[in-house]
């Protein structure tokens, strides 16, 4: 006996993208899909040629990266725009982001020690040379150890030199100390070599990416389907995609200036990789269930086209909108790694919905070749843990939303400990040698020295004033914070009063090191309390109609970290209210782009929270490099929308057959295998990434393949559907046409 329920014959179906939406089948979806099934034998052999044209004639992305410090800050950087006029006013600059170490754990002979000194004296007293030196090995109380320990030398190299010829200079300088000093050798650290070194890893490391994410890339894809051909479209997909894109991105970076940063490409290969693999996997998903539903092949590949493409579009335009918010930011690596996310994420949209159901036109059945049995392709809706699952779910919504909130909330809890900063150079391996070069001015001189502050002041003959000047060196050098303080009071640079003091003696400077990493939080909250405490300082002092302000690496990383701040302030709500305005484009719903984003959000927290946890405090490096929270968070609140819309446009789908919840349990055991592999796929893309042995990768690494499992695991197996029969299963649904009663068992 079956029975009916009477209210479902009279009840206006809701609208939904698999009939009045953005996915209509009638419309201008499914005659794309036909012109690009019938375009295929066209298609693709275009993008195979066009990826090979695009390798052979144009540079790659890191062609189109500088390296320069200063790419990190906007031309108006008050630290940079002190640091130039300094030099112009002194004359020679007392700033460098480049040190020689050397250190001798046994001690220099008196010999090697005088040596070393006529062999430095020699160096800076050329005139035209291309490297001046100044060592700090003579300073007193400078170095706790003694300097018959450690031998350290600012370097300073000639500005028109090009990099390369600069990094030359400087290594020469470096191997003939340490011979001179009977060393085994000598490391050169500072900023500006640990971010060269930083761009030297990731070159060096990315191959090793690439190959271990094809790995995983079939090896999904090849467990998955069990089928041979599958994962070589993948492969072809991804390489297509990431071989345009990086090119792309190299010519832009050469011809329209755009310095694209080392940390876009990384990135770029997971995003790529990652999202491909997906849609890849849900077109072939879809063709093989229509298949296995005994659809023509041809009609079958059309009918998926017309299914997904609007749905591919929107998930795509949704990461490059909200990418492409950071070009607002007004800090320039930013600014240059959103558009060049966006920008990949656009290639591989256009590669995915052309390429991929061309290929599966022309290859058909053979790619899903030997396959798995038909009894596991089309499971029955009510069979399966994961059904079960969405089903209690949808059936306790209350209950399961409130649990997953508090559980994402206490995760999230992390951010309250947020701080950020840019420790470039303890980011590095402990092995490398610009690390090494760094713990061994640490030991020698305090980790400050490695990046010097330099407080520079202006009042009319302020150098006549040497009895405040000292005053004021004495009360700065007492500063928590700070290990020593040089200036006009002492005198540790022969021969180059103007160090100190301007020629004109109308401005004076003073050489602050600090007792932390210079780019690390501990720093700039040192130079924080600094700022405000000078206008006390140059009163007590005796300098009060002085004015200041302060350069180097410790002030380029606090206005980093505030320009940072801020501009998450501006890009937040702007990607939100993107990926708002795309999720009503095609779900063309009032309430559920709000909690679809809102879950998305707090997934973001939570991830963010565990970062902290782990790399601020577990590993103890005390804050996240400073574009690792906003990426990690752009990045994440794009991917999570992205994929909400698949699962949410089929569970819509199945609501146009039944009642909603039974329809949640239905696409959550159909649709949700294929949603959580996309899911897992992603984050193990990502999580990938952190076989570079670079600090911020890692940071990434993490943040996304975190965010990306309670996405996959927590929001979309429990959250969404929890909160889809909360704010949807109590609405009356709308809409014209209604749809025929579903038969129950009795």
């Amino acid at each position: 006996m079956v029975h009916r329920d009477p209210g479902l014959r009279d009840r206006p179906q809701r609208p939904r993208p698999g009939r009045n939406g953005a996915a209509d089948k009638g419309g201008v979806a499914a005659a794309t899909a036909r012109g690009i099934v019938w375009l295929r034998f066209l298609i693709v052999p275009a993008w195979i040629a066009l990826a090979i044209l695009a390798t052979t004639s144009l540079p790659s992305l890191f062609e189109a990266d500088s390296g320069e410090l200063g790419n990190l800050l906007p031309p108006s950087s008050e630290a940079l725009r002190l640091e130039r006029e300094s030099v112009e006013a002194f004359g020679l600059p007392l700033l460098t982001h480049t040190l020689v170490v050397a250190e001798a754990p046994g001690g220099l002979s008196p010999r090697n020690q005088a040596a070393v000194a006529r062999y430095i004296a020699g160096v800076d007293s050329r005139r035209q040379a291309t490297l001046r030196v100044v060592p700090l090995v003579g300073a007193d109380g400078f170095a706790p150890h003694g300097p018959e320990t450690t031998i350290a030398a600012f370097a300073y190299t000639n500005p028109d030199l090009d990099a390369a010829s600069r990094e030359a200079v400087v290594e020469a300088f470096a191997d003939r100390l340490a011979r001179v000093g009977g060393l085994a050798d000598a490391d050169i650290t500072g900023t500006v070599p640990a971010s060269e070194e930083q761009t030297s890893l990731t070159e060096e490391w990315l191959p090793w990416l690439e190959l271990a994410t094809v790995v995983l890339v079939v090896a999904i894809l090849a467990l998955y389907f069990r089928a041979v051909g599958v994962p070589l479209l993948g492969l072809a997909t991804v390489g297509i995609a990431y071989l345009v894109a990086n090119r792309l991105l190299g010519w832009l970076g050469v011809n329209a200036g755009i310095s694209f940063p080392q940390e876009v490409n990384p990135v770029i290969v997971a995003l790529l990789f990652g999202t491909l693999t997906d849609y890849v996997v849900f077109f072939v998903s879809g063709y093989r269930h229509r298949l296995a539903a005994g659809e023509d092949p041809l009609a079958a590949v059309t009918a998926v086209t017309a299914e997904l493409l609007p749905v591919v579009l929107t998930a795509s335009l949704m990461i490059a909108g909200a990418t492409m918010t950071l070009v607002v930011s007004g800090v320039r690596f930013l600014s240059a790694f959103g558009p060049g996310n966006a920008i990949a994420v656009l290639v591989g949209a256009a590669v995915a919905i052309t390429f991929v159901p061309a290929a599966i036109g022309i290859f058909g059945r053979a790619l899903l070749r030997p396959g798995k049995p038909a009894t596991e392709i089309a499971p029955a809706a009510d069979e399966g843990t994961r059904g079960r699952i969405v089903g209690t779910a949808a059936a306790h919504p209350v209950f399961v939303a409130t649990l997953c909130v508090l559980l994402l909330a206490a995760a999230a809890s992390g951010v309250r400990k947020l701080e950020l900063g840019n420790p470039v150079i303890r980011g590095l391996p402990p092995s490398d040698p610009v690390r090494r070069g760094y713990e061994a001015a640490a030991d020698g001189f305090g980790p400050g020295v490695v990046g010097p502050t330099a407080l520079v002041l202006e009042q009319d003959e302020i150098g006549a004033r040497r009895a405040a000047l000292a005053k004021l060196q004495v009360q700065l050098s007492e500063q928590d914070g700070v290990a020593v303080v040089l200036g006009p009071a002492q005198q540790p640079l022969a021969r180059r009063y103007a160090a100190f003091v301007a020629p004109n003696g109308d401005a004076a400077r003073f050489l602050i090191v600090t007792d932390a990493d210079p780019n690390g939080h501990a720093a700039i909250e040192t130079l924080s309390q600094l700022e405000l405490r000078l206008p006390e300082l140059l009163r007590t002092s005796g300098l009060g109609t002085a004015t200041g302000g302060f350069a180097g690496d410790t002030a380029i990383a606090s206005e980093l970290k505030e320009q940072t701040s801020e501009a998450f302030l501006r890009i937040a709500p702007l990607a939100v209210a993107v990926l708002l305005l795309l999720l009503w484009i095609l779900l063309r719903d009032r309430a559920a782009p709000f909690y679809l984003v809102g879950a998305s959000a707090l997934v973001v927290l939570a991830a963010l929270g565990l970062t902290t946890y782990i790399f601020g405090d577990l590993l103890g490096y005390g804050e996240l490099v400073f574009f690792v929270p906003i990426a990690a968070s752009i990045l994440l609140l794009a991917l999570g929308s992205d994929y909400n819309v698949f699962l949410v446009s089929r569970i819509w789908q199945e609501s146009e057959q039944r009642e909603l919840r039974p329809a949640i349990r239905t696409a959550g055991s159909r649709a949700g295998r294929a949603i959580t592999v996309a899911g897992l796929t992603l984050a193990a893309s990502f999580a990938v990434v952190a076989v570079i042995p670079v600090l911020a990768f890692r940071e990434l690494a993490f943040a996304m393949a975190v965010g990306l499992l309670l996405d996959t695991m927590v929001a979309r197996t429990l959250l969404i559907p929890a909160l889809i029969s909360l704010f949807d299963g109590g609405a009356e649904p709308r809409g014209e046409t209604q749809r025929e009663p579903e038969p129950s068992p009795s």
